[in-house]
């Protein structure tokens, strides 16, 4: 599952991912995002939940892949 979470204020994009997750449990998730501390936010969160996470960094966005 792809998610496009930029431009977007926190929380609202960690909202958006843990809906995704609750929703799909299990399935890999794709979070394109250009902010940090977005990406940091989201790489906390799946850690929290027991995922593994990785990061990529695109010209100034960065894909989160949670699996």
């Amino acid at each position: 599952m792809k998610i496009d979470v930029r431009g977007l204020s926190c929380p609202e994009p960690v909202l958006m991912v843990m809906d995704a997750m609750d929703e799909a449990p299990g399935e890999e998730l794709v979070i394109l995002s250009d902010a940090a501390h977005t990406r940091d936010n989201l790489v906390k969160l799946a850690q929290t939940e027991g995922r593994k996470v990785s990061v990529k960094e695109n010209g100034k966005n960065y894909e989160i892949v949670i699996s």
